[in-house]
């Protein structure tokens, strides 16, 4: 199948994916509004949480809003180069299919490990979540629902993070499994949850040995 694919489209598409998720709206709000550099407090992370720790709630949702926007904007992108470049010449279909998922993981990657920072990114939650209603919306409709309950529950942002991930999965391979979504779903929602996991493995032990912090509204003007 592979054998079938414009790797040069591919790669067009994965770069431009990356690029998107490059901007660091945690990075660009911390900047313009504070002159700093939120991943100097805190976590050192430059995402949601952090700046709600940080800087505040409003500021961690404008962050919120942001970075799960550009993944949006890059699976939409992505889908119209897929089938500008020609993706899979033989299968326009397919190549829409492909550039939005290819474009949506790969801004997942960029926010999380973006070049152009310093590799010093985000943990990807919140570019991820966006791209659960792009790929499977009955699979994200499911993982949103655990995550407002174990919100309303424990209050960690972490916990959320990893087990809406985890429900994610779970619920994404019930509806592959079962025929109702495309057979490339898989191949991109496992890496990218993969991907999360590990950005948090230094919460996941502190979830384990009971030390995670209650998430806090904090101001540092």
């Amino acid at each position: 199948m592979i054998g079938e694919w414009n790797a040069w489209a591919i790669a067009c598409v994965a770069l431009v994916g990356y690029l998107i998720g490059n901007m660091q709206t945690a990075l660009i709000i911390s900047r313009l509004k504070f002159r700093d550099d939120v991943r100097l407090y805190g976590s050192g992370n430059a995402g949601t949480t952090n700046m709600v720790r940080v800087y505040g709630k409003n500021y961690g949702l404008l962050t919120f809003i942001g970075d799960a926007g550009k993944c949006v904007a890059g699976f939409f992108i992505g889908r119209a180069l897929g089938t500008a470049l020609g993706i899979c010449p033989d299968d326009p279909a397919v190549s829409v299919l492909l550039g939005g998922y290819i474009a949506s993981s790969c801004v997942v990657l960029g926010h999380c490990y973006p070049v152009l920072f310093q590799f010093r990114g985000g943990k990807g939650a919140a570019s991820a979540y966006a791209m659960t209603w792009c790929l499977c919306w009955q699979a994200a409709l499911v993982a949103t629902v655990v995550a407002i309950v174990i919100f309303l529950v424990w209050k960690r942002v972490s916990l959320v993070s990893v087990l809406t991930a985890i429900a994610y999965l779970i619920a994404a391979y019930v509806v592959w499994a079962t025929g109702n979504a495309d057979r490339y779903l898989m191949f991109f929602v496992t890496p990218v949850v993969i991907l999360l996991l590990v950005r948090h493995h230094d919460n996941i032990k502190r979830l384990i040995r009971g030390e995670e912090k209650v998430i806090s509204s904090g101001d540092k003007r």
